[in-house]
C-alpha cells in the first residue's frame, strides 16, 4: 500500500487551528512554558531496538500560530548510526544518509559510509546488509522519513557486520504535547502526556486536531476523522507492537 501511496505522491497531513479564542489561550500557555510537540511512527521487523522509540519530529510550540500543519510524504532514506548500544537516554544522529529509496529496495551498507542498491525484494520492505568487516562493533540501521520537508529518523534497528535488517514501515502515528528537550532522533519509551494516534492511509489523508483545555491532551475537531486518544505512561513499543 505505502509503496502505491508513495508512487503516486501523496501528501498525508494533520492540521492544528489556533484561530479561535480557547486555542489561541492554550497556544499561549504552551508557548511559555517551553511545550513541545512529539510526534513517533512505526515500523517492524527483527532486530529492533528494545529500549524505546526515536522520536521522530519534535517541534516548539512557540512556532506555530494560526493554522499549523505537520507535511508526511512516505518518502524514504536508510540511516547508520555508529553506536549499537541503544538506551533510553541516547540521541540518534544520521552520521551516514542514503538517496531516497523505495519500499522493495535491497540496499548495501559499504565500510566507508556510503549506500548501493542491491537487487529488489518484498514490496513492503527495505532490507539493509551491514557489509563491514566481520568482528567490527554493530551499528544502528534505520529509516528516516520525510516530514514537514526533512527526512527524519523514526525507527531503530541493531545490526552486527555482516548481517541484514528487515524493515517495514507502518501508517500507525502517536503525538502527544511535553515540556521536553528532547529532539528528532531522542529515544523515548513511554507517553509523558496525553496524545492521541491515528493511521494515515489512502482514504484518510487529513486530520484535524485541536488542543485540550487543561490536560494538554490532543483530540480530533468534533465532526472529523477521529483518532484514539492514548494516557501518560502507555508503551511506545506496545502502541507500536514492538514487543
Amino acid at each position: 500500500m505505502e509503496k502505491t501511496l508513495m508512487q503516486k505522491a501523496t501528501i498525508f497531513s494533520t492540521e492544528f487551528d489556533f484561530t479561535s479564542g480557547e486555542q489561541k489561550e492554550i497556544l499561549h500557555y504552551l508557548q511559555v512554558n517551553n511545550y513541545r510537540l512529539l510526534g513517533y511512527k512505526g515500523a517492524s521487523g527483527p532486530n529492533q531496538v528494545s529500549s524505546g522509540v526515536p522520536t521522530w519530529f519534535s517541534m516548539p510550540y512557540v512556532n506555530m500560530f494560526g493554522r499549523f500543519e505537520i507535511y508526511y510524504e512516505p518518502r524514504y532514506k536508510v540511516y547508520v548510526f555508529n553506536k549499537g548500544d541503544i538506551t533510553i537516554n541516547t540521541t540518534i544522529t544520521m552520521h551516514a544518509l542514503s538517496d531516497e529509496v523505495s519500499l522493495g529496495t535491497k540496499v548495501v551498507f559499504n565500510t566507508d559510509g556510503s549506500f548501493h542498491s542491491d537487487s529488489v525484494g518484498s514490496e513492503e520492505v527495505i532490507t539493509v546488509y551491514n557489509s563491514r568487516p566481520a568482528g567490527t562493533s554493530p551499528i544502528t540501521i534505520g529509516l528516516a522519513v520525510k516530514v514537514n520537508g526533512q527526512f527524519l529518523p523514526f525507527c531503530a534497528f541493531t545490526c552486527a557486520a555482516q548481517g541484514t535488517v528487515s524493515i517495514q514501515p507502518d501508517a500507525k502515528i502517536a503525538l502527544f504535547a511535553a515540556q521536553s528537550n528532547m529532539t528528532s532522533g531522542s529515544v523515548a519509551d513511554h507517553i509523558i502526556n496525553p496524545g492521541c494516534s491515528f493511521m494515515w492511509n489512502a482514504k484518510n489523508t487529513m486530520f484535524d486536531l485541536q488542543m485540550i483545555p487543561e490536560t494538554y491532551g490532543i483530540e480530533n475537531v468534533p465532526g472529523r476523522l477521529s483518532v484514539e486518544p492514548v494516557s501518560p505512561g502507555s508503551s511506545l513499543l506496545q502502541l507500536f507492537n514492538i514487543f
